[in-house]
């Protein structure tokens, strides 16, 4: 939570941070909060299975297609998988369900789907299933600009 407040800080980002009951799952998210589901910004990490890992940043309303993401990468659409539960933790410092688009504890390779830009507000968990952030998102833009995000379609 803190890397992504000091990221804010450091861009001169201003976003309003909100806490609220435990969330899990990106619908319980948007109702506890107060806001449409497409809203939100969903953040599932993706191994290869040789050590490789990327977070994947769509609208909360949508799936990744693992496919897209394999091509993208060149990984192989057999091996693409999910993370666990464990692995997520180990990978970003979060439980499933609070890991943010960006700011993790490792520094991890960042793909979004640009269907996120359809909304003037997004909001997302910032590493605790009771913390999440309202933001404008043409500042989540400028924090995928300064991190080297990489745009690409992702959903099915």
């Amino acid at each position: 939570m803190e890397r992504i407040k000091g990221i804010f800080t450091e861009l001169e980002l201003y976003p309003e941070y909100l806490q609220h009951e435990e969330v899990i799952t990106s619908e319980d998210a948007a109702a506890t909060r107060g806001f449409e589901l497409r809203q939100g910004i969903k953040s599932l990490l993706f191994t290869n299975g040789k050590d490789e890992w990327v977070i994947v940043d769509v609208p909360a309303d949508k799936l990744v297609n693992q496919k897209k993401v394999a091509d993208k990468l060149g990984w192989s659409k057999g091996k693409t998988r999910m993370a666990t539960e464990e692995e997520v933790m180990q990978k970003t410092g979060c439980k499933i369900g609070a890991v943010p688009p960006f700011g993790h504890k490792e520094k991890i390779r960042v793909l979004f789907d640009p269907e996120i830009f359809k909304n003037e507000i997004s909001t997302f968990n910032i590493g605790l299933r009771t913390d999440s952030v309202k933001i404008k998102t043409a500042g989540v833009k400028i924090v995928f600009n300064k991190i080297g995000a990489e745009e690409g379609d992702f959903t099915r």
